[in-house]
């Protein structure tokens, strides 16, 4: 999936109603099965419309990576029943050879070659829950089942805020992740887990911050040559790159742009002269593979005649960084901030 795209698209799903049932108010009715113990709770999506449940759900379909990642570090691998194909590498080895058990819905993971869960192979696992995070898993035009068309069916469906959700303000921390992990607590009836995986991310991060004290941040450029093709593009403050960037102690050149990615050419790059470029590189299968995908985005800016006046290309300041703990939200973004600023900070953390 070209991810560049994707905040236009997300801009287009504001309008959809959420979940089973869905009145006009976009308050869902609650699901058919009952849980005495259970009682009855509500959760609220990024389209802004709140979805009611009387049970959890049992028969779980994640059509994006990212959130899957996130309920299996909640123990919920048993309520999935299919999924969009997560790349070889894309998450940690012991929750990778979890995901790669699950019916593929989509098939195998081809890179480049994205295509949303399409609605036949969707139903055809008879999910009683669907959660997406890209506004193309949910767009009937690619053939995807939408919102509605799922509520229609009685089928609750989650758009996470933490993946592509349209934004309106600046992303400055993980407010976003810790409240999608906080709604699939409640969802799933695994508020203690929830909690507990929130609490190490803030420990995590406010480690980091008590650590940097009050430090000058680095001027920081993020930039993926696989998904941009060579071309030069800005990451805005909309980005949730954005915040981790802050978070550990940076300053996004971009910081200023009111979205999540905006045009940019090389000329106003190398204007705004950064001192750390973060190339984000997808998970490999191997480490090897994923250092030679890093090694090719070092050589794109080193031998590029046009970019040499850049401060962190002529100190040769490069931090990798795997894409799926940072570019959306998942439990390795609080990670994703210590990493970042052990890198842009090294004396600091010498201490």
């Amino acid at each position: 999936m070209n991810r560049r795209r994707s905040p236009l698209l997300a801009a287009t799903m504001l309008t959809l109603a959420l979940t089973g049932c869905a009145g006009p108010s976009g308050t869902a009715s609650p699901n058919s099965s009952v849980d005495p113990d259970y009682g009855t709770r509500s959760v609220t999506d990024c389209t802004g419309a709140t979805s009611t449940f009387t049970s959890a759900p049992e028969r779980v379909a994640t059509v994006t990576t990212s959130v899957l990642e996130i309920l299996l570090a909640l123990g919920l691998e048993d309520r999935i029943v299919g999924v969009q194909a997560v790349a070889p590498g894309a998450f940690p080895a012991d929750l990778q050879a979890v995901a790669d058990t699950f019916p593929k819905l989509g098939g195998e993971y081809v890179p480049g070659d994205f295509v949303p869960v399409q609605r036949e192979e969707l139903l055809s696992v008879e999910p009683d829950f669907v959660v997406g995070g890209w506004a193309s898993n949910f767009d009937s035009s690619l053939g995807a089942l939408s919102q509605d068309e799922l509520a229609e069916r009685g089928v609750p469906s989650y758009f996470a805020l933490a993946a592509s959700c349209a934004r309106t303000e600046p992303v400055t921390d993980l407010s976003a992740v810790y409240a999608d992990i906080e709604n699939y607590g409640t969802i799933f009836d695994v508020e203690e887990e929830a909690a507990a995986l929130i609490d190490d991310m803030k420990a995590t991060v406010d480690g980091v911050q008590e650590k940097l004290g009050d430090v000058d941040p680095p001027r920081v450029f993020t930039y993926s040559l696989e998904d941009g093709g060579a071309k030069a593009y800005s990451a805005g403050n909309q980005f949730l790159g954005n915040a981790i960037i802050q978070l550990a102690g940076g300053e996004n050149i971009f910081a200023d742009t009111d979205a999540v990615y905006g045009n940019a050419g090389w000329e106003e790059v190398v204007a705004r002269d950064p001192e750390v470029i973060v190339l984000e590189v997808f998970g490999k299968p191997t480490e090897a593979a994923f250092d030679e995908a890093v090694q090719r985005a070092k050589d794109f800016f080193t031998t590029d005649p046009a970019l040499q006046d850049i401060t962190a290309v002529r100190e040769g300041n490069f931090v990798p960084m795997i894409d799926e703990a940072y570019y959306v939200g998942g439990v390795r973004n609080a990670e994703a901030v210590e990493i970042l600023a052990r890198a842009f900070h090294p004396d600091v953390f010498a201490e």
